[in-house]
């Protein structure tokens, strides 16, 4: 596939994925407005994306996703979910037991996210110290919010995939993961001048349901831990933790479900099955469908 396809089909899936999660921030606000769950709004429309994920990977669907548009699959949450998922599945594939696979899945899950957390609070609390403060922004429900979403979901996608092939003409040995962490950091760096901020206030899941949403909200936790707001900064580390705990079962809920329908079979060997199998089941139908013309044409 000629790279700049990649990155039309990145802006097309990240800006549908961010609209479906824009369409799951209305109704969880609708939901959780006014109750003890109001502050995890925005952690559970990223747990309703992953569970998007986990379904669509675990059935070998999502895959065919990241083959056309890698980054406009991966960068949404639905996408790292099921890379867990997949970060499972390959030791297993390669014949290594249960807790060894689901291992490899949690510790991606451990590192990526505390590194991460780490290096962009410190970067939050260092900027604020140094006299950088920049304020919170929450989504506005406006009438262009649906489609600001799926622009700059597009956008986003389709930046980080271009950025992703540049680092492989440079690096062949280069891996997504990669490309992700300096998505990461990159809504952390964007903070303090307000660019990250004024993306997610202004374009709402287009921004807040990208991996870099969460080096932004890591920087806010740096943010307020330095203006003495501990409690904020609690509830938005309490948020993430458990957006954290809800990426590693959906990512093992894919892996579960991938190994029940193919079991050590790797994704290729998935697809070719998926195939064989449609071909079986459309081969009668076709075979009927000439014998009934042929009896049509008889008769006429």
């Amino acid at each position: 596939m000629k790279p700049y396809k990649t990155v039309i089909y990145s802006f097309l899936l990240g800006g549908l994925l961010a609209l479906i999660a824009q369409a799951m921030l209305v109704c969880t606000r609708t939901a959780f407005t006014g109750t003890p769950l109001e502050f995890w709004i925005g952690g559970s429309v990223l747990l309703l994306m992953g569970v998007v994920g986990c379904f669509l990977g675990g059935f070998g669907n999502y895959q065919y996703f990241e083959e056309w548009a890698t980054f406009g699959a991966l960068l949404p949450f639905s996408g790292f979910a099921m890379a867990v998922g997949m970060k499972m599945h390959g030791p297993y594939s390669k014949g290594a037991t249960m807790g060894k696979s689901v291992w490899a899945g949690l510790w991606l899950v451990i590192w990526f996210n505390v590194v991460g957390a780490v290096v962009c609070i410190l970067f939050g609390f260092i900027m604020t110290m140094a006299g950088w403060q920049t304020p919170h922004f929450d989504a506005n429900s406006t009438p262009l919010v649906f489609p600001g979403a799926f622009l700059m979901g597009g956008i986003l996608t389709a930046v980080f995939q271009i950025v992703w092939l540049i680092v492989k003409s440079i690096t062949p040995k280069a891996k997504p993961v990669w490309i992700l962490m300096f998505a990461w950091m990159m809504g952390a760096v964007c903070a303090p001048c307000g660019l990250s901020g004024f993306l997610a206030g202004t374009f709402g899941e287009g921004f807040s349901v990208m991996i870099p949403v969460g080096g932004y909200n890591m920087y806010n936790v740096g943010m307020d831990l330095a203006l003495g707001e501990t409690a904020v900064a609690l509830t938005h580390l309490g948020g993430f933790l458990l957006a954290v705990a809800g990426l590693f079962f959906t990512g093992l809920f894919t892996f579960l479900i991938f190994k029940g329908k193919f079991g050590r079979r790797t994704v290729a060997e998935a697809h070719l099955l998926k195939a064989q199998r449609a071909v079986e089941e459309l081969t009668p139908k076709v075979e009927a469908a000439k014998k009934a013309q042929e009896a049509a044409a008889q008769i006429e």
